[in-house]
């Protein structure tokens, strides 16, 4: 029997109590394990060594923290280790707030009180997909698009037909294998056009391309029968 992997969590919080709690939750699912826990960004700098840095999958990030807050660290993390996935976490579920979190490169968003469930998909979600959009966000990223339409489509970059069919199959929460095989095309070429949708749509990661796909109509989310995203 073939034994799962085990996918390894750093989390950065101010709250000593509530960053045991949290560690305590995630350790009790057997395909998660943390491997870090910093008290702030500043406090994240300093334990990064290349062998976490090697092993770590997804980091939980607070938004509200002294010294070094989430959208400073988040900051960091995208430019110095662009392949460790980002979730916030935040007390506060605000719509400006999200928005500007997925913009600078976090994958998710996750409200505090959110049920066991739901945050552990979430965790799933993000480190095999790349991304994990609730209804709610999904919501805000069609808002944002119906206010800032002129905005977006005059941004609007020309996506060759394949490129289009990859980032559909993205939006599916296909991985690059499943891809590869349903357009008869390699890993390796997936993984080249997952690259130059990133580039020319100026996103940060997978999760930035969601949004680029819905905003100008190349992904259409039915919220009534949303299955693929919650």
């Amino acid at each position: 029997m073939e034994n799962k992997r085990i996918y390894k969590i750093g989390i950065v919080e101010d709250h000593t109590i509530f960053r045991n709690g949290l560690k305590m939750m995630i350790d009790l699912n057997d395909q998660l394990e943390v491997i870090l826990e910093a008290e702030n960004g500043k406090d994240l700098q300093g334990k990064l060594s290349e062998e976490i840095v090697n092993d770590l999958d997804l980091i939980l990030c607070d938004m509200e923290m002294p010294e070094m807050n989430g959208v400073e660290t988040v900051r960091f993390l995208n430019q110095k280790y662009p392949d460790i996935k980002i979730v916030i976490l935040s007390g506060h579920y605000e719509s400006t707030l999200i928005l500007k979190m997925l913009e600078i490169g976090a994958s998710a968003f996750v409200p505090k009180d959110e049920k066991p469930n739901e945050f552990y998909q979430t965790i799933i979600n993000v480190i095999q997909h790349g991304f994990h959009y609730n209804q709610h966000v999904v919501q805000l990223i069609r808002e944002k698009m119906l206010f800032g339409v002129k905005e977006k489509r005059a941004e609007l970059v020309q996506l060759s037909q394949r490129e289009k069919e990859v980032l559909f199959e993205i939006c599916e929460q296909k991985t690059n294998k499943e891809i590869a095989e349903k357009l008869f095309i390699s890993v390796r070429t997936v993984e080249g056009h997952r690259n130059n949708l990133i580039s020319k749509t100026q996103s940060k990661n997978t999760a930035g391309i969601i949004v680029y796909a819905i905003e100008n109509g190349f992904y259409k989310v039915d919220l009534k029968n949303q299955k693929s995203w919650d």
